[in-house]
Formats: C-alpha cells, sequence, structure tokens
C-alpha cells in the first residue's frame, strides 16, 4: 500500500509541477520555490537525497529552453538515425581512441557464451578492482556504440575503482530487436561466468540508458528465468528506460514537442522493431521487462527526468520491482528530458555523481551481505 501511495503522489506531483510550467494554474498561485522544496523533488521516492539548489534547477530549464528550438531525434526515421551513426562514427575516427578515457586503460574483447559472440569494450583503472560495471549504451535499438560511453564509463571506472565492461550489441537497423537482445543476455551470462577468472572480481552491477536500460532489464529478466545464479549481481542502474514495447500512457500521450526525443517517432520506432506483432505480443516477457516476474531481482535504481516521454516506464517499472523485493530507488529528475545526464549542466553532474555512489553502496553493500543500498 506505501508503494502505491508513493507511486500514485509522485505522478501527481509532476503533474502539478507541469500545469504551473503551462500556467493552468491562476497566476497568484504560482510563488517561487524554496531551496528546500527543489531538493524533496529531487528524489521522489528513495531513502537517498540529491542536494539540488535553486540555481541548479534553473540552470536546467534555461538549458532547456536551447533545447526547445533544436531539432528532434526521430529515431523511426532509418535515414536520421544512419546519418547521425555515421557522424558519431566519424567524429570517433577523428579524435584519438580512448580520448575520453583519462586513467584507465581501453582494450577490445570479443567473448563467446552459448554459441554467441560479442564485442566488449573494457576500460580498467590502475589497481586492484571492487567488481565489473557491465554497460549497455543507448540510441533507440538503432545507433551509437560502445565507446559512445567511454566519459560516463571511465568516470565510474575510476571513482568506483572498477572494471567496465560496455558492450558492441548489434544494432535493429534491419527492424530486427532480437539479436540486440541476444547479445545482451551472451554479455551478461558471459560475465557473470567469467569476471573472477578474468579479472578477479566477484561483484557486478548492470547499467543502460535508454534502449541500453531495456537490453539490461531484459538481460535479468531472462537469466533469473532461465534459473541462472544472480547472486553476485549487486545491482541495476537504469536510465530513462523502455520497458513496455507497446508503449506506455507517456509515450504514447507523447507529442511532437518534447525536448531531444520526438515523441510520436520514439511510439513508432517501437511498432517498426516488433512488426507483425499485436499488443499482446508485444508485451510479451521476453520482449517487454514491465510483464516478467521480477521476484528475485538485485537491488535497482530507476532515474528518470519529469519531461521525458518515456516516464511512465520508469513509474511503472519501479512500482512492480518495489512491491517483488522491496530494494528499488526511483529518481525522477525536475525539468529533465530524455537523456538529460549526458547534458551540459549541473544537474547533470549531481546526477552522474549520485548514480556512482550509489553503484559503490551497492558494491559495498553486496559484500556486506545486505542486499538493499540505503
Amino acid at each position: 500500500m506505501a508503494s502505491a501511495r508513493l507511486f500514485k503522489n509522485a505522478r501527481n506531483n509532476i503533474f502539478t509541477r507541469r500545469l504551473r510550467r503551462t500556467g493552468a494554474e491562476p497566476r497568484a498561485s504560482r510563488e517561487p520555490p524554496t531551496a528546500e522544496k527543489v531538493t524533496d523533488e529531487m528524489t521522489i521516492i528513495g531513502p537517498d537525497a540529491v542536494p539540488l539548489t535553486i540555481s541548479d534547477r534553473l540552470n536546467a530549464a534555461r538549458f532547456n529552453r536551447v533545447l526547445g528550438w533544436t531539432p528532434r531525434f526521430k529515431p523511426h526515421r532509418r535515414w536520421q538515425s544512419l546519418l547521425l551513426h555515421a557522424l558519431l562514427r566519424g567524429s570517433q575516427l577523428l579524435s584519438k581512441e580512448g580520448a575520453a578515457c583519462t586513467k584507465v586503460d581501453v582494450s577490445p574483447r570479443v567473448v563467446f557464451w552459448e554459441g554467441h559472440q560479442v564485442e566488449l569494450r573494457i576500460i580498467k583503472p590502475t589497481g586492484p578492482c571492487n567488481g565489473i560495471y557491465l554497460d549497455f549504451h543507448g540510441g533507440a535499438w538503432v545507433m551509437g556504440n560502445a565507446r559512445f560511453n567511454d566519459r560516463i564509463n571511465s568516470a565510474i571506472a575510476r571513482e568506483c575503482q572498477m572494471v567496465v565492461a560496455s558492450v558492441e550489441y548489434r544494432l535493429a537497423r534491419d527492424d530486427r530487436i532480437l539479436p540486440s537482445i541476444e547479445d545482451a543476455l551472451a554479455a551478461t551470462g558471459w560475465t557473470l561466468e567469467n569476471m573472477r577468472s578474468e579479472f578477479g572480481v566477484d561483484r557486478a552491477v548492470l547499467g543502460g540508458e535508454s534502449s541500453g536500460a531495456h537490453l539490461a532489464a531484459c538481460a535479468l529478466t531472462s537469466l533469473s528465468l532461465r534459473q541462472f545464479d544472480l547472486s553476485a549481481v549487486a545491482g541495476a542502474l537504469f536510465f530513462y528506460g523502455t520497458y513496455d514495447m507497446a508503449g506506455t500512457p507517456s509515450l504514447r500521450k507523447s507529442s511532437a514537442e518534447a525536448l531531444i526525443m520526438h515523441g510520436p517517432s520514439a511510439l513508432e520506432n517501437l511498432m517498426r522493431l516488433t512488426s507483425g506483432m499485436d499488443e499482446a505480443q508485444r508485451r510479451s516477457p521476453w520482449l517487454s521487462p514491465l510483464f516478467c516476474d521480477l521476484t528475485g531481482l538485485p537491488p535497482a535504481l530507476f532515474v528518470v527526468g519529469e519531461l521525458d516521454p518515456v516516464l511512465d516506464d520508469s513509474l511503472l517499472m519501479y512500482d512492480k520491482w518495489q512491491k517483488a523485493n522491496h530494494n528499488a530507488t526511483l529518481l525522477i529528475v525536475p525539468e529533465g528530458p530524455h537523456g538529460m545526464n549526458r547534458l551540459p549542466t549541473r544537474m547533470a553532474s549531481r546526477i552522474n555523481d549520485f548514480a556512482r555512489q550509489w553503484i559503490k553502496k551497492a558494491i559495498e553493500l553486496a559484500r556486506a551481505g545486505d542486499d538493499v543500498p540505503r
């Protein structure tokens, strides 16, 4: 009951803030937020608080106004995804390999698991490591690569003193999403079976952004369904993922004005990736983690912006995970669009720092025999 009440309060708080921004309330009732109120709004549900000042929020709001003038990413347009991916690869070829990875070693590694081959991008800090962070990059399943996450992953490697393995999964450019899921499963299975012998660590944390969060969740739920030993998984970190491939209410209602990602296009992208399926098939457990049995899964942190078209995916997934395991945390970021942790704002810096601290706590508490980060 407490979880359901908190979930409802989170939705109501977000809705109220949206009314204020759109002017639905009388002007006289709009009061400037206090520092305490802004801090309270940063973490809607969860045991931790993220310090946040009025200045931080205003900084994010100002940047959002700039974003409002920029073109939206339309993932259903494959030509646009191909163009953006080509630009990404071009910029990477022009820059020094591993330029974003300071004070760490970077190397590729091809691994095999149950007949599947997948490449990992390994980032290692100096000295002994506390665990391994298995990362899945975003890009709507149709663009991006492991190197795209070098800056964020190298910070995790250094500050958490962990090996980071970023998965170079097959992209769904031909609209087949199954190979991406197969690669995620193979990378996770291989890592959990070989991390001690290969890297000298005995704890793992899975993480991903957007489509990568979906793949990380698919890997965990698929292995759980197979009764794979997940005791070495200390936690899972999900940034603004999609967990219902038929589309949650927030995605179905999202507009073309959504920042960064064009809402209707994102929904159409799901339909392209699941063409030939009806709604029930799109919500099959192997494809939509929201409809899996989540019992017995490790502690999880869900991070999502209040302006994100896939906001409801994180709200619903958190609610179900918490009811099944009592070990989930939900961080709803005010003024946060899709991909907000990658923006040049102070709020993004605080979010990424919070995530790294959560990873460290998850590893420490798993070693101590406690399964809930506090």
